[in-house]
């Protein structure tokens, strides 16, 4: 029997590995924009855009999907072994088809030609991802081993574009160098897996029947996101200027940052309620789901409300005084930021593991028709804030729907106490930063805000005695 990692390990790890991600763009970005220019950079941008779509099918929706049903033979290597085969097949069918697809739009549109080469070389990410069948290691959960050969080619880029990326000629050095940051660890992956997990292979005995249909309704329901994601920043375009667009990409990229450092906490979670859901133990399910719910509460809404009392301070920060009109759509999109993880956690940890990724398409489907339907109405009215008010509605119908169809699967147990101490703390971080407002300078103004709102808020949880601190040594000293 394997050793079960420590869910507090695997969260630091993919948390770290997800943060190092985001920062590490934010290194190079000032050199590279310098080197390569505008041009060039508009060239690997529309390029990236462009492939995203066709990397959406490729992927299929098989990692979600080979994670909840895996879980249950990773203790029996031939059943494993025959998963894993199965789905890696269909992963490169998958891959073929997105490959002709591509190959048709590149060649058969004569707009895509200044763009080709670049697409061309990115493009083998979708093989090295269907090769690298990272998804086997969050099956046995071994975070660590994700965390650390994606940080080592991150690292690795890191070096090799301020060592190739020279000139305004180097363009497709850096569309090389960032190929090798994305899918490096996957080449890794694949002899990795292969030689410590199972040993998959390409098969055409496959139980299509058994694979296909919840693998399209997760393939959909991720479509669905993703266009619903993106129809803010459209319907802004068609219905505004491209400055009301800059500025609201200003604030959904700071919005999505914090997201995803907090969703890296909940996805090291998914195999482990996968393995409880195929066991039915649900008093341990129901134990755990609270656990991580209020760790998340405690650690999401201090952000939300400081990126709320913040928004005009991080907009100046991370884009300058040109943008301090994304203030206003960002302070909105904090509010967004709590729906969006709670539905989140429900989606990935309750709904999915129980095979109710239906219901997960339901939702989405439901959220994207609202925002798109408000958007229109909306930002003729109020423009850039519309959008974001749309995304709080869209995330908020979308928890609420998962909410009511999970509340029978999973029992929230003791959060009254926490939720009560983590409001009152919310409030002392927000009378922090509104003091703080007062001052002048800058820097001092951002430093008063954080440090002040950080030991306000921990001496707030401390005196009312919040839970969480004893929860989380718990989780640590069992390992559950």
């Amino acid at each position: 029997m394997r050793r079960k990692n420590s869910i507090a390990t695997n969260a630091i790890l993919n948390t770290a590995k997800t943060v190092l991600g985001i920062l590490f763009p934010l290194i190079t970005y000032p050199y590279v924009s310098r080197i390569l220019g505008v041009e060039n950079l508009g060239i690997y941008n529309f390029s990236v855009s462009f492939l995203s779509y066709f990397l959406l099918i490729a992927a299929l929706g098989i990692s979600t999907y080979g994670i909840r049903e895996g879980i249950q033979y990773r203790e029996n290597r031939q059943q494993i072994e025959s998963f894993v085969s199965e789905l890696f097949s269909i992963n490169i069918v998958s891959t073929i088809i997105a490959y002709c697809i591509l190959l048709i739009f590149l060649f058969g549109i004569p707009f895509m030609e200044p763009y080709r080469k670049t697409v061309l070389i990115l493009s083998a990410e979708m093989v090295f991802t269907t090769l690298g069948v990272s998804w086997v290691c969050n099956i046995y959960e071994d975070f660590l081993a994700i965390a650390v050969r994606t940080i080592a080619f991150q690292i690795l880029s890191l070096i090799l574009i301020f060592l190739l990326v020279r000139t305004s000629d180097d363009l497709y050095k850096y569309v090389a160098v960032l190929l090798v940051s994305n899918s490096g660890a996957n080449i890794v992956n694949f002899f990795f897996i292969r030689k410590k997990n199972c040993r998959f292979r390409f098969t055409t005995k496959i139980d299509w029947k058994r694979h296909l249909k919840p693998i399209l309704i997760m393939f959909s329901t991720t479509v669905a996101i993703t266009v619903y994601v993106s129809s803010d920043t459209t319907m802004l375009g068609i219905m505004t200027n491209d400055f009301q667009v800059g500025l609201y990409g200003t604030a959904v990229k700071i919005y999505t940052i914090i997201k995803n450092i907090l969703a890296a906490i909940l996805m090291v979670l998914i195999p482990r309620f996968a393995l409880m859901f195929s066991g039915n133990d649900r008093e341990q399910t129901d134990e755990l789901f609270s656990k991580v719910f209020n760790i998340l509460t405690v650690l999401m809404l201090p952000m939300c409300v400081g990126l709320f009392s913040l928004s005009d301070d991080v907009v100046l920060l991370i884009s300058g005084e040109k943008f301090a009109g994304a203030a206003e759509p960002l302070r909105l999109l904090s509010i967004a930021v709590a729906f969006s993880l709670y539905a989140y956690m429900y989606a990935q940890c309750v709904l999915i593991p129980m095979k109710e990724e239906k219901i997960v398409f339901r939702a989405t489907i439901i959220s994207a028709v609202t925002n798109i339907g408000l958007n229109f109405v909306l930002i003729p009215l109020w423009g850039i804030s519309a959008a974001a008010i749309t995304t709080i509605i869209a995330e908020f119908i979308t928890f609420i729907i998962e909410f009511y169809y999970s509340r029978n699967t999973v029992k929230l147990i003791g959060i009254g106490r926490n939720l009560i101490t983590t409001l009152i703390g919310c409030v002392c971080v927000f009378l922090v930063c509104l003091v703080a407002r007062s001052i002048d300078s800058f820097i001092f103004r951002v430093l008063i805000s954080v440090c002040g709102s950080v030991i306000a808020y921990a001496v707030t949880l401390i005196v009312l005695r919040n839970p969480v601190r004893g929860q989380l040594k718990e989780i640590v000293r069992n390992k559950k």
